[in-house]
């Protein structure tokens, strides 16, 4: 109830959307120079998360491994470093230029954080984590069971694309930006929401396994399709719709309308991209392969027969 409240007391107080043709004069928002964004900030919240995640996946790797003999050998040296090139992904996205480009100036540069941090983390890091790191946490019954469900291919989509339009809603967009401690949950719940999207399509754990290669692309597929109408949305609105944008001081001589068509374009375009570079490595890499494998073993069965 209370955060039911709090985001009734948030939407009441939320200016709403700036019309954009004829009413409003951006000429007296002043420009900042060209490399005011370029700013080395850092945030224990993020340094401190960032050292954990790597810490316990280095931790399972050598003493957990061993100690409740999950596997005999420890995770690659490709599966390490795209591990911890997924953790640096989160790391240099929630602080440093990146943070203060999305944080104070541009919408469209906020946009290019959210894709790095649900489009490029998560699948990264599931497809880095040997499937035995699981077996910990899945051998509780009751966490199978809700991963089961949270997991399954529609019920992950819409959990994930709820967390996407409810951030966006004008009124919850505009309350993160301007309290820091919210901002920190949406980018949680963000990043929390797409590693359940990219669960079915990228995670190797036996017990919550991911879809075979044909499920898999047509699940790529559809999960390319909210991002790419909310993108839409965003860069055919007639209105500015995030009040904090249209008050900031401009870079790179866009102002908050352009801006906002710009962010919407990265969110339409380059993220659909990664699901479908996705879809044509499952394609040529494991459907085709299976196609091969069962030419093969047919042959050898007629073959057989035959002889």
């Amino acid at each position: 109830m209370w955060a039911l409240w709090t985001l009734w007391q948030a939407a009441e107080a939320h200016t709403g959307a700036v019309p954009v043709r004829g009413v409003y004069d951006w000429s007296n928002l002043p420009a900042a120079a060209p490399d005011a964004w370029w700013v080395w900030e850092f945030y224990p919240s993020v340094v401190l998360g960032c050292l954990a995640f790597s810490a316990a996946y280095e931790w399972m790797a050598r003493v957990g491994r061993v100690r409740w003999a999950l596997s005999d050998v420890g995770p690659t040296s490709r599966e390490r470093f795209f591990y911890h090139l997924s953790i640096l992904v989160v790391f240099f996205s929630l602080q440093g230029p990146m943070h203060e480009l999305a944080d104070v100036y541009l919408f469209a540069g906020h946009m290019v954080q959210h894709l790095l941090i649900t489009l490029v983390f998560p699948p990264m890091a599931l497809a880095s984590i040997p499937g035995w790191m699981w077996r910990p946490v899945l051998r509780r019954p009751w966490l199978l069971a809700i991963g089961r469900r949270l997991t399954h291919p529609i019920v992950a989509i819409a959990f994930c694309n709820a967390i996407l339009y409810l951030w966006h809603v004008p009124a919850m967009y505009d309350w993160a930006l301007y309290d820091h401690n919210v901002h920190i949950v949406e980018h949680l719940s963000f990043m929390t929401g797409y590693v359940v999207q990219w669960w079915p399509a990228m995670n190797r754990s036996e017990e919550l396994p991911a879809l075979s290669a044909g499920p898999r692309m047509v699940y790529l597929f559809t999960a390319t399709l909210p991002m790419k109408l909310l993108g839409a949305l965003l860069t055919m609105s007639d209105y500015v719709l995030y009040t904090y944008y249209a008050q900031q001081p401009r870079v790179f001589g866009l102002d908050p309308f352009e801006d906002q068509r710009l962010g919407g374009i990265i969110m339409w375009l380059p993220g659909g991209l990664v699901f479908w570079v996705l879809i044509a490595r499952t394609f040529f890499l494991d459907y085709y392969a299976d196609i091969l494998r069962e030419r093969n073993a047919r042959g050898r069965r007629t073959g057989a027969v035959s002889s």
